[in-house]
């Protein structure tokens, strides 16, 4: 079972971006912070149900990640590179507790959304979308984490290692230069994954 776990394990990756991307499509229009209060209540109280699925499905993405980050941790930790299997280990909790908590409180916004005032849904609608930052900020690590293991320990090719590093730069640089690195570090995560389970790594894991 652990065999299975480390070889097909860095899939999760792949299914929680799909879940991610569906729970998005689910939700709707996102509400900006600068909108209104009332705006804002509307937009909960006439999404709610979307909301609601949406956050779940998210969250059921963050469980997945947590998956690939772990057994990324454990591959990185095989070639003695124990300091970046550390923080492959540390950037995908903060990653994946940031997905949680963020989609926990839009979870929480939707099923209160009718019992709350318009001026309590903006407080709480702005702290839930401060917590993008740790959870950008840890999966923008966990690439690089990964990217470095890439160039140090021959883990992946060198070619997709560099990748992992040139989308954090990216990723760290303020929006709109951002969404690029989110999409190169996706990108990134989606050929790991390929690569780690049916590539000549994943039969080394498999033994």
């Amino acid at each position: 079972m652990e065999q299975k776990l480390q070889r097909y394990g860095p899939l999760g990756a792949i299914a929680g971006i799909i879940l991610v991307l569906v729970s998005f499509g689910i939700h709707g229009r996102w509400a900006s912070t600068e909108e209104s209060a009332q705006e804002i209540a509307d937009l909960y109280v006439q999404n709610q149900d979307r909301v609601f699925m949406g956050s779940w499905l998210a969250i059921l993405g963050a469980l997945c990640m947590l998956v690939f980050g772990m057994c990324m941790s454990q591959r990185v930790r095989d070639t003695g590179q124990q300091l970046l299997g550390m923080l492959v280990a540390g950037a995908t909790l903060i990653a994946v507790a940031g997905m949680a908590v963020d989609s926990t409180l839009r979870a929480g916004l939707s099923i209160q959304a009718e019992n709350m005032s318009p001026e309590a849904m903006k407080t709480m609608h702005a702290i839930w979308d401060a917590f993008f930052w740790p959870m950008h900020a840890g999966m923008a690590t966990l690439v690089l984490a990964i990217g470095l293991a890439a160039l140090s320990s021959g883990l992946l090719p060198k070619w997709l290692g560099w990748i992992g590093v040139v989308a954090f730069v990216v990723a760290m640089i303020p929006a709109p230069t951002m969404f690029a690195g989110i999409i190169l570090s996706l990108l990134f995560m989606v050929i790991t994954a390929l690569m780690m389970t049916f590539g000549k790594t994943s039969a080394a894991a498999a033994n």
